[in-house]
């Protein structure tokens, strides 16, 4: 199906909360599905398009039976209400950004701590995937949910419209970030951490208000922020995990034949689909970053190992809040940790 436009929004949700008064029968190969698809980025991005080519391909191997919408930029469920929107039945499929449900899924959520040697998607990608079938308590956290893909952004990093040359120079500094772990280690360091939606940033950038924002490439590159980019603080800070929920009683509604195309389209390889495509576009948009004059702030060894112990004083705590008397937290971050190094180019 084509993306659907946010003229026809409002009769797509009425037909959609409309089929949401009862539980759903399983149906046949002879009844057509018209669902809804949710994601808080622009449709015509990298990202949005990976998505219609997979919606495309289920499309085709149910000839024509499955039809998904793709709502783009938030129009059909906002980033922070698409979780709830995805378990009431007013949007079947839903992208999910855990870091604007910070402390919700706090075991997904893990590779979001700052300092774990963060390289590309793909290591990301095998890290959350190897999480999720050693630790049920992770899979706990989905299971009022069909899960379909999940894989990280890539690498984030600090971008300034100041020259930085030290981390001494973000002192001061007012700088967008999202919650959690990058959050509290950025305030560590001495910046005025500001919480507010990425295409917020331009304004407030160019208006000075603030001064920074952490972001992976392919950000910058979707909210133009370019144009405006002086720095870039060379340390790999972090990456967020992204999840592709299903609301269970739509996946039950569907035939196990039209359920077996979806699993082809779900778990680890098919994550990695999508991983690949994103570091390929972000190693782009960052070669372009650089040649707008975005200068690379490289920073002394002493300014890395302070940001690492930073970010261990972090993980320390991170391990100290979400362990309890039957789950040990700490040696789930190490699990984590070891999965990172194992994945290390």
């Amino acid at each position: 199906m084509k993306r659907t436009s946010a003229l026809i929004l409002t009769a797509a949700m009425v037909f959609t909360l409309a089929s949401c008064g009862g539980p759903k029968k399983q149906g046949t190969t002879e009844d057509h599905y018209r669902l809804t698809f949710s994601m808080h980025t622009p449709a015509d991005t990298p990202i949005g398009n990976q998505f219609q080519a997979m919606f495309d391909d289920i499309e085709e191997k149910t000839n024509g039976h499955v039809e998904i919408n793709l709502y783009g930029s938030g129009t059909l469920a906002s980033s922070a209400d698409v979780v709830d929107m995805v378990a009431d039945g007013a949007c079947d499929i839903g992208w999910v950004f855990t870091s604007f449900y910070y402390g919700q899924y706090p075991l997904t959520d893990v590779i979001a701590v700052p300092g774990q040697g963060v390289q590309s998607c793909v290591q990301g990608t095998r890290v959350l995937w190897d999480l999720w079938e050693q630790f049920p308590e992770m899979r706990d956290e989905w299971s009022d949910f069909k899960v379909l893909v999940m894989f990280p952004n890539p690498v984030n990093y600090v971008y300034t419209n100041t020259q930085v040359e030290s981390l001494d120079d973000l002192k001061g500094l007012s700088v967008r970030s999202p919650s959690g772990g990058i959050a509290e280690v950025l305030g560590a360091l001495g910046c005025n951490v500001i919480s507010m939606a990425p295409n917020d940033i331009y304004d407030n950038l160019s208006k000075n208000n603030i001064q920074g924002y952490a972001l992976e490439p392919t950000g910058v590159a979707d909210y133009s922020l370019d144009e405006i980019t002086k720095s870039i603080v060379d340390i790999q800070m972090f990456q967020a995990p992204f999840i592709t929920i299903m609301n269970m009683e739509t996946w039950n509604s569907l035939p196990p034949e039209y359920q077996a195309v979806f699993e082809e389209w779900s778990g680890v390889d098919a994550s990695l689909k999508f991983a690949e495509m994103w570091d390929q576009t972000a190693d782009q948009n960052m070669q372009e970053l650089l040649a707008t004059g975005c200068a690379v702030a490289e920073l002394s060894q002493e300014d890395h190992n302070r940001f690492q112990q930073v970010a261990d004083t972090y993980a320390d705590s991170w391990a100290d809040a979400y362990s309890t008397d039957t789950f040990d937290a700490l040696a789930y971050f190490q699990a984590c940790q070891e999965a990172y190094d194992k994945y290390a180019e």
